[in-house]
């Protein structure tokens, strides 16, 4: 179980910063980080750019290592986004190329999982594509990593779907378009994946003008499971915003919840029945370009119990907390902005931020 007296803060990472005009191999860089508990801003560095990385786009993030992709068939795990990883020789783990397909669905990921650590043996990574591909790796074989293709009928050609490891069942899990059932499969040496109908109770009444608002947002669907093996299902709704801007140094000292409307919650319980709840208890959610995780609020001091804390910028979902009981959410609001005194200072304001590495957030890692 998580602890504060043992482990650091969940954080989140969502800018890494060099100086110079490009970003060379040996660049100095900062990790921009932010800690949801204390509500402020702090930076790591200074850490050499290595050369695997200097050309690489991080794609996601699972136990706080990230996914980096490059070349065509390139693709690496590394904790150099993990601010408790040592920043003069970063961990860099090579997997097998990414297969060759006849487009180019493989360079866009939609979301990444681990079933551990990358240092604990059996260790497997699971990479979904743009569409129904979904790339299986373990460090050390000497061919191509498995891929899966998943049914166009449940998952579509576009599909961008999360996954999420589960401990309890041991087994890869994603939830399909609409959220209505699951696709699951229980390693790389698995050949028969799963499929699992949802059935849904409880659900809540809503006016016509809710329905209205929710009928007008993107939806994405997510799984996650918290650490005692309960599950949950998370529909995420968002109106985009038209006049949303994409700034990557705004990013850097400003949060707020863009255009996020609405978190739908769903408890699993016995055969696949999920129950809707607006009651999560101690635990709070962390949503993004990682895959989903949950800690006990009561064990952070300063995360808010029965919350879901947010971030994303594909659709201006913006960055927040999400009061599951009051159904409201609300931007982070930093204490200071003392951690970004070097952007203004830095000559000639020449400090540039990593334009493809997602910000994601990170699990507690022990001290």
């Amino acid at each position: 179980m998580f602890s504060s007296s043992t482990t650091t803060n969940p954080y989140l990472m969502y800018s890494v910063t060099y100086c110079g005009e490009y970003p060379e191999a040996g660049a100095i860089t900062k990790l921009r980080m932010f800690d949801p508990a204390k509500e402020d801003y702090f930076t790591v560095g200074d850490t050499p750019l290595s050369k695997e990385l200097a050309k690489s786009r991080l794609v996601g993030s699972s136990h706080g290592w990230g996914v980096f992709i490059s070349s065509r068939d390139s693709i690496l795990i590394s904790d150099y986004c993990n601010p408790s990883s040592s920043k003069s020789n970063p961990k860099m783990i090579p997997l097998p190329p990414r297969q060759h397909v006849d487009s180019c669905q493989t360079e866009l990921v939609s979301g990444v999982a681990m079933s551990s650590s990358p240092e604990e043996e059996d260790f497997v990574a699971a990479v979904k594509f743009m569409g129904p591909l979904v790339g299986i790796y373990m460090p050390g074989q000497a061919d191509e990593g498995h891929l899966r293709y998943l049914p166009t009928l449940e998952f579509g050609y576009l599909e961008q779907g999360k996954l999420m490891y589960s401990k309890r069942d041991q087994r890869f899990y994603m939830p399909c378009s609409g959220g209505h059932h699951l696709w699951s499969w229980s390693g790389i040496k698995s050949t028969d994946p799963q499929y699992h109908h949802l059935r849904f109770h409880n659900l809540p009444q809503f006016s016509i003008s809710e329905l209205q608002l929710l009928s007008s947002c993107y939806r994405t669907q997510q799984l996650v499971e918290s650490p005692s093996g309960q599950r949950f299902l998370v529909k995420w709704y968002v109106q985009s915003l038209s006049r949303y801007v994409k700034s990557l140094m705004l990013r850097s000292v400003k949060f707020n919840f863009g255009g996020t409307k609405r978190f739908m919650v769903f408890r699993e319980e016995e055969d696949m029945n999920m129950c809707y709840t607006e009651d999560i208890g101690d635990l709070c959610i962390f949503l993004g370009n990682n895959e989903p995780f949950c800690v006990k609020a009561s064990s952070f001091p300063g995360l808010n119990p029965n919350s879901i804390y947010f971030l994303g910028e594909g659709y201006g979902e913006g960055y927040g907390v999400y009061d599951i009981a009051t159904r409201t959410p609300r931007s982070f609001n930093p204490k200071s902005f003392s951690a970004f005194s070097d952007i203004a200072d830095s000559p000639n304001g020449k400090v540039y931020v990593l334009p493809d590495w997602v910000p994601h957030w990170i699990p507690p890692s022990p001290l």
